[in-house]
């Protein structure tokens, strides 16, 4: 009876009996403490970590790194490393991939296969003496996609969170989470599998996890990620270290692509460290293979410059050269956008009749678009050619949206429409501006338009619908002089001879000195056979100005 009850005792405590994990020197060595320090350089918390490869990566809580602008870790023996590079970091289940300066470490063995329920489990400290090893048992397992949550039978302090959990072979096989509830009394541990999630991708220079981090990040390994991971890095991050750590990271990993080249002198020049970037491009010119990007990214930023209004100029880096640098782009590869570039440095020095030439030539390739043809039409127009030209150029650009039109057409309706107007096509005039106002909707126009569309009905002819514009005008900005003048004017063409009085005296209101007031008031009562009153508004609009006053008058007397 004595034998088999300690039989049964031994079966029930076999399990922990087995968690005693043989802990060996190189396990000691792998086992860090990580402290963080804010930009004052002040300590803002420490923990627990590990190396999990020879070259110096390392996992720990994200806790300890949150808002660190500098960290460290030391070892068994005492030595300290700088944490110089964030690989990946999860706030959700606090734990951070990192590289340290140090290589050809001491590490942990990761396991590749998953606990399961009653297995041993042991966590080992960075500290044994004051956070002794702790032998436990797994007691429940939940999945997180392909990984799994421990429940771990004892509950330890938060000092252990970061540790390793050894499974009975000596691997890693979870990292123990912090305990969020005071009144559980169990630990819980997150798959080792879980670090392999811990790398940066092109959109990680977005994530809030990271950004909260202002230690340098480690680039994605994908030479196209690194490039967009760089993008959003200057969307997202006030970091300017982590920022040029991750240029010089791309230049010295990728030296033969202008990429890194054309960014960090971009970024240089816009603190208006011009040598900097003049230098960044010149050795961009002798290590990059892509020489046509480099010669279209420099065209770019030094015509960027030059349109910043108070720019002082460096060197010879003014419109010309930006010119030069996008010939020379398309001296290595005949790319229409390198003439695209060439044609808005054309613009901008007024060179507008070689601006037409190089639009049109991109305007025959495969990137024309709307914006070309509309950008050809007013180089046409500043270079004084004639006005079907400049017509042509804005069909084009209406045309290339097909039909029916979209909304996205209504800017070159109007650019055509302002034109038709200013060659005397009134009517076609009026046509583009009723469909810009049908596919945008009056609320989304503003009032200048209607004056605009209202005038323009006028030349037309159209007087009821001028009318009914220049009222929508009024409804947005009722006490405006010109509006109401015009108002006046509308009413008197239609025959409305005293509502043309009226909207004439309420112009005066605003401006008691309008000579066009006066003389849409003087209109409109010559035609009510008041002619005295008409002669007396007409004689004021005169004394105030108006050129056509006294003809008016004269006709009055003549009749």
């Amino acid at each position: 009876m004595k034998e088999r009850k300690y039989l049964i005792l031994l079966l029930l405590f076999m399990p922990l009996a087995m968690l005693a994990t043989k802990i060996d020197k190189n396990t000691s060595k792998a086992m860090l403490t990580v402290t963080s320090y804010d930009k004052n350089g002040k300590i803002i918390r420490s923990g627990c970590g590990f190396y999990i490869s020879p070259d110096g990566y390392a996992l720990s809580t994200y806790d300890i790194f949150k808002n660190a602008h500098r960290a460290e870790v030391t070892d068994s023996k005492g030595k300290k490393a700088k944490v110089i590079r964030i690989c990946g970091a999860n706030s959700l289940y606090n734990i951070v991939r990192f590289r340290t300066e140090s290589t050809d470490v001491s590490t942990l063995t990761l396991a590749n296969d998953k606990m399961t329920k009653n297995d041993a489990a042991t966590l080992i400290s960075n500290n044994i003496k004051t956070l002794p090893v702790v032998t436990t048992v797994v007691t429940d397992i939940s999945d997180i996609d392909s990984m799994k949550y421990y429940t771990l039978q004892k509950k330890v302090d938060n000092k252990y969170s970061g540790c390793p959990v050894l499974n009975s072979r000596g691997e890693v096989a979870a990292i123990l989470q912090t305990n969020q509830n005071v009144k559980n009394t169990n630990s819980y541990a997150l798959d080792i599998a879980f670090e392999k999630l811990l790398r940066t991708n092109g959109m990680s220079a977005a994530e809030i996890a990271l950004n909260s981090i202002f230690i340098p990040k480690e680039l994605p390994a994908d030479e196209p990620q690194a490039r967009t991971f760089i993008f959003f890095l200057t969307q997202n991050s006030k970091d300017t270290l982590t920022y040029l750590t991750a240029m010089e990271d791309y230049i010295n990993a990728y030296p033969e692509q202008s990429f890194g080249y054309t960014q960090r002198a971009t970024y240089y020049a816009s603190l208006g460290k011009y040598a900097e970037a003049d230098n960044d491009l010149k050795q961009g010119l002798t290590n990059a293979t892509d020489k046509d990007n480099l010669h279209y990214e420099a065209s770019k930023l030094i015509y960027r410059l030059n349109m910043i209004k108070g720019y002082q100029q460096y060197q010879d880096w003014d419109l010309n050269k930006a010119k030069a640098e996008a010939e020379e782009a398309y001296n290595f590869n005949q790319q229409p956008v390198f003439t695209l570039q060439k044609a808005d440095c054309q613009f901008a020095l007024k060179q507008y009749a070689e601006a037409f030439e190089s639009y049109q030539e991109v305007n025959t390739s495969s990137i024309s678009s709307p914006q070309t043809f509309g950008a050809a039409a007013i180089s046409a127009e500043m270079a004084k050619m004639d006005s079907s030209i400049v017509l042509a150029m804005l069909d084009s650009a209406v045309n290339f949206y097909g039909t029916p039109h979209p909304k996205s057409v209504t800017m070159y309706l109007i650019q055509r429409a302002t034109h038709l107007d200013k060659y005397g096509r009134y009517k076609e005039a009026a046509k583009d501006y009723q469909e810009v106002e049908d596919l945008s909707g009056t609320k989304n126009l503003n009032d200048n338009f209607f004056y605009l569309k209202s005038l323009c009905d006028t030349r037309a002819r159209l007087y009821m619908r001028a009318l009914t514009d220049i009222e929508k005008a009024l409804s947005m900005k009722p006490d405006d002089y010109l509006y109401l003048v015009e108002k006046a004017l509308a009413q008197w063409r239609m025959g409305n001879y005293d509502e043309a009085v009226y909207a004439g005296q309420k112009a005066l209101k605003i401006n008691p000195n309008g000579a066009d007031a006066y003389k849409a008031i003087g209109l409109a009562l010559g035609e009510q056979k008041k002619t005295a009153e008409a002669i007396k508004h007409l004689t004021k609009a005169k004394e105030l100005g108006d050129p056509q006053a006294e003809a008016l008058i004269q006709s009055l007397k003549d009749k």
